[in-house]
């Protein structure tokens, strides 16, 4: 298998040496009899529960971009209205929403008090994850974080003079599209699975398990899987960076496709981890969080501060789970930016480390008030 992996590193050396490393881990997980059927039925299980409603989401929002929209116009017609219009444009699920604040902010089309509220609004592809598992939550949490960005942003715009950095305007262009040589073939029959991956998603969302079996096979698990196991090999073969990819606009069906692919890679490696944790410690490890306290909003908010998503997707599973209460998950959301703190410290790196930090003051003020007031489940 390492020579595999060689040849395709010799053949493709443009991919990331993280992508190979994640890669081998997952073919490690699969050669053992002890951690096979938990990564098989962990990445089934991403597959049905988040891949499904990612990419649905995603593609309503490729369809948006198809039309005419032009946030900068908007934001000048409607200069008044920028941190509300930001903090939209943040809370929308994963990245895109909070680059595209970035790249007018360092044009000086947007204040800096409304780049605040755009990065207190996004809750990153752990978005995504937290819609598709525990939607009634997510109708709480999202729309607090929204109104917790506004707040925000309206407070810093009376400081706007004093905390905002400052720096000359220049022009920023991302990349729309990035050169993939991967057959198209092999992103058709991802979406021939991700057919039959909605259906089975919407079934498992209502409670309801569906079984489909052929002979000694649970058609489900398998094609479930399959899917699962396609995303990783789409994303691998991908030469773009994981920021790279969460920069692009997905004006295409396949980039909708790379990002979705993306987010599942990350959504599969948190819930394995979960597993793999869970099984080791003989299911107590998770357990003895809850003696943490008052601190685990805490140490979530401090998760937060770490760029990308996989951190906050794994925040993400273990509220869904169970492991952490919904205080701990609402002060990640506010304080974590996902993968848009990459481009966004790239593109004007003070503004980015400001905002970042100034959006522990909200996360920790929200969180403890919904830990010790409102609910601790």
């Amino acid at each position: 298998m390492v020579e595999i992996v060689l040849k395709i590193a010799k053949k493709f050396p443009s991919l990331r040496l993280a992508k190979f490393t994640l890669f081998i881990i997952f073919v490690g997980l699969l050669s053992f009899s002890s951690t096979r059927d938990i990564f098989f039925k962990s990445a089934s299980n991403a597959f049905i529960s988040v891949t499904s409603f990612v990419a649905i989401t995603i593609l309503v929002f490729h369809l948006l971009q198809k039309t005419n929209f032009n946030l900068q116009s908007i934001l000048e017609k409607y200069n008044k209205f920028d941190i509300l219009i930001a903090a939209l444009m943040g809370i929308i699920p994963g990245c895109g929403g909070a680059i595209m604040i970035m790249t007018l902010y360092v044009r000086k089309a947007i204040s800096f008090s409304a780049v605040l509220a755009t990065l207190v609004a996004t809750m990153g592809d752990a978005a995504f994850l937290l819609i598709a598992s525990k939607p009634k939550a997510a109708l709480i949490i999202l729309p607090l974080t929204y109104v917790v960005a506004i707040i925000s942003g309206y407070i810093a715009k009376i400081f706007e003079n004093t905390i905002a950095p400052k720096f000359t305007p220049r022009t920023i262009t991302l990349e729309d599209e990035i050169p993939n040589n991967t057959p198209v073939a092999v992103y058709y029959f991802w979406l021939l699975l991700i057919i039959p991956g909605v259906i089975f998603g919407f079934y498992n969302a209502l409670g309801t398990n569906l079984e489909l079996n052929f002979y000694s096979y649970d058609l489900v698990l398998l094609i479930s899987f399959i899917g699962a196991l396609l995303s990783v090999l789409i994303w691998l073969f991908n030469p773009s960076s994981d920021v790279q990819i969460a920069e692009c606009k997905q004006t295409t069906l396949l980039s909708v496709i790379d990002l979705t692919c993306f987010v599942t890679v990350w959504v599969i490696v948190a819930f394995v981890s979960f597993d793999l944790i869970d099984y080791f410690s003989g299911g107590k490890l998770f357990n003895q969080i809850s003696y943490l306290g008052p601190f685990v909003p805490l140490a979530a908010i401090l998760v937060g501060f770490i760029p990308g998503c996989g951190p906050q997707i794994m925040i993400t599973t273990l509220y869904i789970g169970g492991h952490v209460p919904m205080a701990a998950q609402i002060g990640n959301a506010i304080s974590n930016d996902g993968d848009a703190l990459f481009p966004a410290i790239a593109i004007s790196p003070k503004a980015a480390i400001l905002a970042t930090l100034y959006s522990a003051i909200p996360a920790v003020i929200v969180a403890y008030s919904w830990y010790f007031f409102v609910s601790k489940f």
